[in-house]
């Protein structure tokens, strides 16, 4: 009887000890299990595409495999708030999709290190908000001699393509480089830059330049600027307020932001990738659109997804054409010149929004409006003469307190 209660109390003892080790290393598992659900990574909702030398926003959105109308729309809306033309190869754009993977819930787009442009969807449209860091203003003067090319020379200094073609611009309709030009003339560009941690950031502004040979005289430029940043009129003036870029043609709205540029596109109504044979020009109901040259009108009427359009035939042979009209101010036959009123902006056709498209037809096709060498005016009115001899005495300060701070501080 004795050995037979101690066998049970043996068998009872040896169950819960077996018991016991289970439950602990059930336990150790589980703890096991969730450190290894909390060491492991959260994924990243954004998805991170670059933009690539030749690419788009169109050719960045089409990499997610998403339908044709959404890229197209959302494409569409984003130009509403980034002039296209402004994007560089290395601009970064982030996405976030919707849980179905096939709209965009969410974008980010980082053209420099100090603005973030963010971006989200609302039914068709899509709110902006911009985020931007502090940059410090600095202003420095470039001096410089001429030893093959004035491009050369510019260069040379450390500025950019853009900034040298625009100081060329500004120039040529005084000089006549080819001719005039000669080695050990001199030159003096003063600029402002936008400088972030210590560097400074792309597009500096050109508030003066001078150019001085023996053959080519002693000449001068002055920015003037107007508060609209988008101003056609923003540029390099001669003293006389007179543009030197006036051998171009004009600009067919007063203030520039492209919304989509010329070539291939996926079609927002569609979602089918289609040339688009203009550049568009996003703009406000109402907003007077302007003959860019002298010409005759070849027709001012509805024309199916053109809506309300006006084309005019030109002297070189070119027709310029103006779509998406709110209402014509021309007629067909009638003779214009440049900077005429002939419409106003607004969305009729094929549109999803008040918009210019801007087409130019030449030689049997449409070909790319940026093409011409477009200007603003050349000569500054009286009211606006005002506001430059401010802004050129307030330049001349400048450069004053730059090559002499102490006497500037006395």
């Amino acid at each position: 009887m004795n050995m037979g209660k101690q066998i049970l109390l043996t068998l009872v003892l040896l169950t819960l000890i077996t018991f016991s080790l289970s439950s602990l290393f059930h336990l150790q598992g589980k703890e096991d299990e969730a450190k290894s659900e909390a060491l492991a990574p959260i994924p990243d909702p954004w998805i991170t595409q670059t933009i690539p030398a030749g690419g788009s926003i169109f050719s960045v959105l089409a990499n997610l495999d998403l339908p044709g109308t959404e890229i197209g729309m959302v494409s569409w809306r984003f130009g509403d708030f980034i002039d296209v033309t402004t994007i560089q190869p290395g601009d970064t754009l982030r996405v976030i999709l919707n849980e179905t993977g096939d709209k965009i819930s969410k974008m980010m787009f980082v053209q420099e290190p100090t603005i973030r442009h963010l971006f989200e969807a609302r039914g068709d449209s899509l709110a902006y908000t911009k985020e931007a860091l502090p940059v410090q203003l600095r202003t420095r003067i470039l001096d410089g001699t001429l030893v093959t090319t004035l491009d050369a020379a510019l260069l040379a200094l450390g500025l950019s393509p853009m900034d040298k073609q625009n100081i060329n611009n500004g120039l040529e309709g005084d000089i006549d480089f080819q001719r005039d030009a000669r080695k050990g003339d001199s030159f003096r560009v003063f600029i402002e830059e936008r400088i972030f941690e210590g560097k400074p950031l792309p597009r500096a502004k050109i508030l003066y330049v001078n150019y001085e040979g023996v053959r080519t005289g002693f000449h001068e430029l002055f920015r003037y600027a107007q508060d609209d940043e988008n101003s056609v009129l923003n540029g390099l003036y001669n003293k006389e307020g007179k543009s030197n870029n006036s051998s171009g043609v004009g600009y067919p709205l007063a203030s520039i932001h492209v919304s989509s540029s010329f070539g291939k596109r996926l079609d927002p109504f569609t979602g089918r990738w289609a040339n688009h044979q203009g550049v568009d020009y996003r703009a406000a109901y109402g907003t007077p659109v302007y003959a860019v040259a002298a010409g005759t009108v070849s027709s001012a009427r509805y024309n199916g997804g053109y809506g309300k359009e006006v084309r005019i035939k030109h002297p070189s042979g070119m027709m310029t054409l103006y779509a998406h009209l709110q209402n014509f101010s021309v007629r067909a036959g009638q003779s214009v010149k440049r900077g005429q009123i002939i419409g106003r902006v607004g969305s009729t056709g094929r549109s999803t929004g008040a918009h210019l498209h801007f087409g130019l037809h030449s030689g049997g096709s449409f070909i790319n409006p940026s093409q011409l060498r477009m200007v603003g005016a050349e000569k500054l009115n009286k009211k606006q003469m005002q506001e430059f001899e401010l802004q050129k005495e307030m330049i001349r300060n400048q450069m004053q307190n730059k090559l002499s701070p102490q006497v500037a501080k006395s």
